[in-house]
């Protein structure tokens, strides 16, 4: 059987990076992490088999014929990307010995391979629009699959991912999307893809994407982009960015600027970055990201203010569903964040249960690049899982 972290981490440039972070903090402290970490994996695993079940099913679902059908059926990319990175984790973390799982999650990427992307390589199924955000969270699930299944698929049907992934990255770069400050959370999704893409073909030319992607969404031109890119608030002193402040401009009615409600999403997108990659970048930007966002948190019920922002201009609260306090506290050496791991997760898992949230677009998107990150951070960080 492969090593979780193997499978996980691959042979990626940045894996020793991420491996550096477990020598990081006291022994005290990484018994507690430990303890936390064995409790965080099971508790995840048991409640994402669950809920997958009801996906599977007629409570949220069913899955038929490749597709996780929605009765709100609002966001083709979340209702099959959440549960297909959903199923592959589950097969890894339980032993790569559910049959089920596996098919469920090779049936429902080839089905969007024949159904849903067009000759460009964009990801969108007929008669629908937003074929850019459809390719941009679609690939992002479709490359982490691939990644967590590689060592289980067969020859042909990893051929069939890798060139499904490449045309996608490769319709997003023709098309001018990663030379177009779009939204920092878009952008930063589309950076994730082309580190996904270029792990899963091995192409250099994909990597020169990544890095170029990088330096583009850090610092537009602000002639063609003015308030666009990253925003530092307050300069950190460390290099990781753990004692700073900053975010991803978010354009909206309420101009360019910050956005709590979407730096949830930039922050979940920045935490799985640095899980899968160890990129030092991605652990800054994730590190400021939560340092800006976390003092919004009522940790009595984990909803976060996301008032006054530049896209969600009005008086909000939100549901905070992050992978962020399990990959920077587990793998990120954030010391400060474990003790809020179980609680934070605990309340995600009671929302997820209750009446009309699991088929909310967002719920649905997060159980593959939230909750799904969360249990692979706690099967990493658990020395008797990895």
């Amino acid at each position: 059987m492969h090593s979780l972290r193997s499978v996980v981490l691959g042979a990626g440039t940045f894996a020793l990076a991420l491996l550096s972070t477990c020598a990081i903090g006291s022994s005290a402290a990484h018994a507690d992490t430990a303890s936390t970490a064995a409790a965080a994996e099971s508790n995840v695993t048991s409640s994402m088999t669950q809920q997958l079940a009801g996906y599977q099913g007629s409570v949220y679902g069913p899955f038929q014929d490749g597709v996780w059908t929605d009765p709100d059926d609002t966001c083709w990319a979340c209702d099959n990307g959440g549960p297909v990175t959903a199923a592959a984790t589950l097969y890894v973390l339980t032993g790569a010995s559910n049959g089920t799982l596996l098919a469920e999650a090779e049936e429902t990427i080839n089905t969007a391979i024949a159904d849903d992307q067009n000759a460009d390589g964009s990801f969108n199924p007929p008669n629908t629009s937003a074929n850019v955000e459809n390719s941009i969270w679609f690939g992002d699930e479709l490359g982490t699959t691939l990644r967590l299944l590689e060592p289980y698929l067969d020859a042909n049907t990893l051929a069939q991912w890798q060139t499904a992934l490449s045309a996608d990255a490769n319709y997003l770069m023709v098309s001018g999307n990663t030379a177009s400050y779009i939204n920092g959370n878009i952008n930063l999704a589309e950076t994730e893809l082309l580190w996904l893409t270029w792990q899963a073909t091995g192409n250099p030319t994909y990597e020169t994407d990544y890095n170029n992607s990088w330096t583009f969404i850090m610092n537009p031109s602000q002639t063609k982009f003015p308030g666009a890119g990253w925003v530092t608030v307050q300069a950190p002193t460390q290099a990781d960015g753990s004692d700073g402040q900053g975010y991803f401009a978010e354009t909206g009615a309420g101009g360019t600027g910050w956005d709590p409600y979407y730096a949830t999403l930039q922050l979940d997108v920045a935490a799985r970055l640095y899980l899968l990659s160890g990129d030092p970048r991605a652990l800054r930007v994730a590190n400021m990201i939560m340092n800006i966002e976390s003092p919004l948190v009522d940790t009595s019920n984990w909803m976060i203010n996301t008032s006054n922002g530049t896209r969600h201009t009005g008086t909000n609260t939100s549901e905070l569903i992050t992978s962020a306090y399990a990959v920077l506290g587990f793998e990120g050496g954030r010391n400060d964040l474990v003790a809020d791991i179980l609680p934070q997760i605990e309340q995600e898992e009671q929302w997820y249960t209750e009446p009309g949230q699991a088929d909310d677009a967002g719920f649905r998107r997060a159980f593959g690049n939230s909750v799904a990150v969360v249990a692979l951070a706690a099967a990493l960080a658990d020395p008797a899982a990895s």
